[in-house]
């Protein structure tokens, strides 16, 4: 390994850990400011939902439906804890089953089927898992939506018993399950299975030439995708304690996009990007809070200048300014010496 890769390496390395410590020293830096902690739990439950969108990218297609399975993780959580009887962690791990159930059913029929009949599909899908909910009253508790879903239950830690039932403790058990989950999604990313994904993605039909099952590798990471968003859709639901089904929720059509706007603005060719396009546009909002009624305008002129001037979103910066700097150097080496021209 060369000076230069070895030194990135560890300026990588140090700054995964100064960002795990910032996280979980959050609480402390903001000296327990409960409406902060909520927006950063919330960031992190999103932050989840959009990696799992981003793995989707890995196979070459775009799921706009990815909410649905988030709303299926949320109302198989409060189900199973309402009216099941079950504890916070055997619900949370079937909601991410089910989902991930789902998928793998709807997987084989839609993967045939690419690009925009994919995304189409996918939305169609979510919309129509949504309209379930709101209907099925008898179960889900229809347009009025569920109410009073469970804390966690306590653990207990080094023993001292920790309960889940204020904003401070709840952010780090989210922040740990969504840590834990980015390193699945991470380790798929580099493991060998990921030959398989990229070869898919450049070129499907010579992949498939060279004996690659095409539509089996891509059920196995469209259910992977699913099952981490119906964990985030879990996680959702012990937090916010309540659900809704209508089209201004979480669930809707709406969010869809949002989620695809965190993704690009934040640079859908690196796994960090998620965390950097959903937290500065977080912080926007929040931001133009004051100006509730103009953020979707703000959020779109942030994506449309990141598209056309960060083209690998603002997680692509370092090399762009690399490439920018390179191209500079390569500019002055060829310049005449003296500055004129011979005669």
């Amino acid at each position: 390994m060369s000076e230069t890769k070895r030194g990135r390496t560890v300026a990588k390395a140090a700054a995964v850990v100064v960002l795990v410590v910032v996280v979980f020293l959050m609480p402390n830096i903001l000296s327990g400011n409960k409406y902060w902690l909520t927006i950063l739990t919330l960031l992190a439950i999103n932050v989840l939902l959009v990696s799992s969108l981003r793995s989707v990218i890995l196979i070459n297609e775009i799921s706009l439906g990815h909410v649905g399975f988030a709303l299926i993780g949320a109302y198989a959580q409060a189900l199973l804890m309402m009216k099941g009887g079950l504890t916070f962690w055997p619900s949370l791990i079937l909601s991410g089953l089910l989902a991930a159930a789902v998928a793998s059913l709807l997987g084989h029929p839609f993967l045939k089927v690419r690009g925009i009949y994919f995304s189409i599909l996918t939305l169609l899908t979510a919309e129509t898992f949504r309209l379930v909910v709101y209907y099925w009253t008898g179960l889900t508790g229809g347009s009025l939506g569920l109410v009073g879903v469970p804390s966690p239950e306590p653990v207990t830690l080094f023993g001292r018993t920790v309960e889940f039932n204020t904003v401070n403790t709840y952010y780090y058990l989210a922040v740990g399950v969504v840590v834990i989950a980015l390193l699945i999604l991470y380790h798929f990313e580099r493991a060998y299975i990921n030959f398989q994904w990229r070869a898919i993605r450049d070129d499907s039909m010579l992949a498939g030439a060279l004996g690659i099952n095409v539509v089996g590798f891509k059920m196995v990471n469209f259910t992977i995708s699913a099952f981490m968003a119906g964990i985030s859709g879990g996680l959702f639901a012990a937090f916010q304690h309540n659900l809704s089904p209508d089209t201004t929720s979480r669930f809707g059509v709406t969010m869809s996009i949002y989620l695809l706007v965190y993704m690009v603005v934040g640079g859908q060719t690196r796994f960090i990007g998620p965390l950097i396009g959903t937290a500065v546009l977080t912080l926007v909002a929040e931001a133009t809070r004051s100006i509730a009624e103009y953020q979707p305008m703000v959020t779109g002129s942030i994506a449309i200048l990141v598209m056309i001037f960060l083209p690998m979103g603002l997680a692509g910066i370092p090399a762009q300014i690399q490439t920018w700097l390179r191209k500079r150097r390569l500019r002055s080496a060829e310049a005449p010496v003296g500055g004129g021209t011979e005669r």
